[in-house]
């Protein structure tokens, strides 16, 4: 009966031990973790005193084939946030706005809110590399009609389709460093850290209470405040 007893114990650890150990790989491997951005305007404040308001860090959480970003401002009156899973190829927009509460689904590689697309985006990959965050990331220059600018991206982390929303959807590792229009304001965005750490599944799942509505009634609702 002791005999029994040990046997089924030694089973129990056998498995939990293999469920932390194949956990702490895929955080060790660059596919589980947190990464912290720092968002800085590149737009006159006095032209537009919005600026003032809007929120100076994204979270980006990713595991599983699943990412999520988000950020808050006016003190946690606005959030964004997008969810995205490559396994169900489906992206998911929330945007929560004083008293409205909106969700607008779209597919991977369609265009989310937020962000403005470039027109005529080319991405040239050069010789150079910058340590960001720790990480050494390769440089590339990102040139469109109106702008050319540096991009920097590694490697290093084992996320697919990364960079679904935004505009460099072609560049095969994480951006660490690059510029975008969001919602027609010039913002620069540069990782300041990233956690190999264990992300909880219920970080990914969409919170009640939303709308489902189309990305103009979205982005009318956040130029209305603009």
């Amino acid at each position: 009966m002791k005999f029994k007893y040990q046997k089924n114990l030694l089973i129990i650890f056998s498995f939990s031990l293999l469920s932390f150990w194949s956990c702490g790989n895929d955080i060790s491997k660059g596919k589980e973790g947190v990464i912290h951005y720092q968002l800085t305007y590149l737009d006159d404040e006095n032209a537009n005193p919005i600026i003032t308001f809007l929120p100076n860090t994204m979270r980006y959480s990713f595991k599983k084939g699943k990412t999520i970003q988000k950020v808050e401002g006016w003190g946690g009156v606005f959030t964004m946030i997008g969810l995205s899973d490559t396994k169900k190829d489906s992206v998911v927009a929330l945007m929560k706005i004083l008293g409205d509460k909106f969700e607008y689904k779209c597919k991977l590689g369609e265009d989310s809110f937020g962000y403005t697309p470039l027109d005529d985006l080319s991405i040239e990959y050069v010789e150079g590399e910058k340590l960001i965050a720790g990480y050494k990331c390769k440089k590339a220059i990102a040139k469109s009609k109106t702008d050319t600018f540096e991009l920097y991206y590694t490697e290093a982390l084992k996320i697919k389709d990364a960079n679904w929303n935004t505009p460099f959807k072609e560049v095969k590792g994480i951006l660490m460093e690059y510029q975008i229009s969001m919602f027609n304001i010039n913002t620069k965005i540069v990782a300041t850290e990233i956690q190999k750490i264990k992300v909880e599944d219920s970080e990914f799942e969409i919170p009640e209470g939303y709308t489902c509505v189309d990305k103009k009634k979205i982005e009318d609702t956040v130029f209305k405040f603009m």
